[in-house]
């Protein structure tokens, strides 16, 4: 029910634009809008909390988190330390380490969507393993995002806490 609802919602986004000006121009009212208005705020008011530069817990990358068309994504803006993957195996891999995949510039978080308040659930690649997970992030605090990696389910997967770097984004594509 949840993935139809977010259907729903980007198909709206997608469309409301579009059927504004022509509802406007056939006399119907802002009344029929106002709630599909009222949803695709709230969602960009929610993805506005998780925008900015974040630190991950290891210290080694700092990715910066911005809206892609409806959903959000993060693509790595800055590496402190090439080598260190450390704590990259808490993102869900036991397997040994692949060579180094240059991140620079990669989009690494991908499709992320609002959920219950201040979550959002995606796609996140892991660099220590070259495997893409499904991801769940959350908001701690205003400077603290956490970051769920998993298979199955989020309960099972392993986390890491990011923490703010910048509220400042650009726009991504």
């Amino acid at each position: 029910m949840k993935k139809q609802m977010i259907v729903i919602s980007t198909c709206a986004t997608v469309l409301m634009s579009a059927w504004s000006a022509q509802a406007q121009q056939a006399g119907l009212s802002d009344y029929y809008l106002a709630p599909v208005e009222a949803e695709i705020q709230a969602n960009n008011q929610a993805n506005n909390q998780a925008a900015g530069t974040w630190l991950t817990q290891s210290g080694s990358l700092e990715v910066q988190i911005s809206n892609c068309g409806q959903a959000l994504c993060g693509k790595v803006s800055k590496v402190n330390d090439a080598g260190n993957m450390s704590n990259m195996s808490a993102m869900g891999s036991t397997a040994a380490p692949v060579p180094a995949i240059p991140v620079l510039g990669k989009t690494i978080m991908e499709g992320f969507t609002p959920g219950k308040a201040d979550t959002w659930s995606g796609k996140i690649f892991n660099r220590a393993d070259g495997q893409t997970y499904a991801c769940q992030m959350r908001m701690l605090s205003p400077t603290e995002l956490e970051v769920t990696a998993y298979k199955d389910k989020p309960e099972n997967g392993r986390s890491q806490v990011w923490t703010r770097v910048s509220n400042t984004v650009t726009a991504q594509k």
